[in-house]
């Protein structure tokens, strides 16, 4: 049998990676459904304040180590062993410290009630520090369903301890009972699905740190970027707002980022391969962006129309006022694939050090926009500086890739315009829709989503076809995908 070529490896890995993520997320929202029925905003808001240092810290330093290995082809047992150890001393010295200044924050937030929470998310970052490194090579050697099986079963364990928990008892403290259990199973499984057996050894420290000091810097500022909407919001704003953003800013992620996240991944080791065919590796990379791009900016396009009613849907009335943020927020989801997979292509070429320096710029430019943003216009204003912000980090990080060779743009732009005019159909299809007498005298009821939603991808699933076939289908992702799901019809407008 014909070996897979790089493109159908990452095709599959992105499958199994997009399963990963989907099932994950599919609990997640089952998962926030069952809870915010539960608690209330308030209590959203008070573990947003007690994770937000220990998130923080852990993003901080966040050295990607792993990522060191999946980019050499040669890595050596003494790389793998230099890895855990520092994961290992990372995840301890990460306990004590956030475990040390669980008082001050409590203090700081004026919220006693976030004392003991604190503890057990720093006993979070401890497991996290011992699991074992050879789980890697699920990915090394693009063996995703492996990765599916370790990823998920610790997930659904979270997934019942949370909700378990929270119908109990009906507290906050179904969040870090559910994030200990995950962690704890995920120790369990990585020594009891893969062979290998690290040992204490720092005899690759030179080399591991020489890729790794440049994502310091890169996780380093963007943990800073990432936590600075919290931040503001925690001491400049209500408890019930900076719930509500949470929540808004975790559901306007998920249909880009489900979709992006797990072909960057996937994509990592087969650009790696190609560092030496710079043709080769700018074709694939614009075919990986591509396909993103395909599906996540009808995706934001849509949770963004229809938010009003998808928060009534999903979490019910109290929580109405997340509808603004998470309108604003979903096109924020679709800067952040391009990052993303900005982010697996640089780091395939070596060239961690563009990550430090941009993170470096975007945060100043995030700092200056959220800043403005909340003095003008409060909570709804730094939303607002999020989504200019991240708009300018898109452009900054298309900049660099274009300096660089490694992205053709004429190739990508030939092939957004369906996407974009199609997205342009379904966004009008949707407006109509909502404005139709019968639906307006509804107003906002959460089920209305799902008929709409249906009617907006059909809409744009039609009219993209369409203008496949005045283009005499070429090359791109929307092919590929015709023909998967209706390709004797394809082949015969195609021939």
């Amino acid at each position: 049998m014909a070996e897979p070529s790089l493109g159908q490896k990452i095709t599959t890995g992105s499958l199994w990676t997009l399963l990963v993520r989907w099932a994950s997320r599919l609990l997640g929202i089952v998962s926030v459904i069952i809870i915010a029925r539960i608690l209330l905003p308030e209590d959203y808001g008070l573990i947003a304040k007690a994770i937000m240092f220990s998130t923080f810290i852990q993003l901080m330093t966040e050295f990607g180590l792993l990522t060191s290995l999946v980019r050499n082809k040669d890595a050596t047992v003494q790389d793998y062993n230099t890895v855990w150890t520092l994961s290992l001393i990372r995840g301890w010295l990460l306990g004590v410290i956030i475990a040390a200044t669980a008082g001050f924050w409590a203090g700081f937030f004026d919220e006693p009630a976030i004392y003991p929470v604190i503890f057990a998310y720093a006993a979070v970052a401890v497991l996290h520090g011992c699991i074992n490194v050879g789980v890697v090579d699920f990915q090394r050697e693009m063996r995703f369903d492996r990765e599916f099986r370790f990823t998920l079963t610790a997930r659904v364990v979270e997934f019942l301890v949370t909700v378990t928990v929270a119908i109990s008892y009906q507290s906050y403290w179904a969040f870090p009972l559910g994030s200990l259990a995950g962690a704890l199973v995920k120790v369990v499984l990585s020594y009891w699905m893969s062979r290998f057996r690290p040992r204490l050894s720092l005899a690759s420290f030179q080399q591991v740190f020489n890729f790794s000091k440049w994502f310091f810097v890169y996780e380093s500022l963007k943990a800073v970027s990432i936590k600075l909407d919290t931040f503001l919001l925690s001491k400049l704003s209500t408890t019930e707002n900076l719930g509500l953003y949470t929540v808004s800013k975790e559901i306007a992620g998920m249909p880009s980022t489900e979709i992006a996240m797990p072909v960057a991944r996937a994509s990592l080791p087969a650009l790696a391969k190609l560092v030496d065919e710079q043709l080769a590796f700018r074709q694939l990379y614009t075919q990986i962006l591509a396909s993103v791009l395909f599906l996540a900016i009808p995706a934001a396009v849509g949770l963004s129309l229809l938010a009003d009613h998808i928060i009534l849907l999903l979490l019910g009335p109290n929580w109405s006022g997340a509808a603004l943020f998470l309108q604003i927020l979903a096109f924020v989801g679709v800067t952040r694939v391009n990052v993303a997979c900005a982010v697996s292509a640089l780091s395939a070429v070596g060239r961690a050090d563009l990550l430090g320096r941009y993170s470096f710029y975007m945060l100043l430019i995030k700092a200056t926009a959220m800043s403005i943003g909340i003095y003008l216009g409060g909570a709804e204003g730094l939303v607002w500086g999020v989504l200019l912000s991240s708009l300018i980090g898109m452009g900054v990080i298309q900049w660099i890739q274009r300096g660089l060779g490694l992205i053709d743009f004429r190739l990508l732009y030939r092939q957004l315009w369906r996407v974009l005019s199609a997205t342009v159909v379904m966004v009008v299809v949707v407006l109509l829709l909502r404005e139709l007498p019968l639906i307006a005298d509804i107003g906002l009821v959460g089920w209305l989503s799902i008929p709409l939603a249906l009617i907006g991808a059909l809409s744009y699933a039609l009219s993209l076809f369409f203008f496949c076939m005045l283009s005499r289908w070429p090359d791109g992702p929307e092919k590929a995908l015709f023909e998967l799901t209706l390709g004797r019809y394809v082949s015969k407008w195609s021939g």
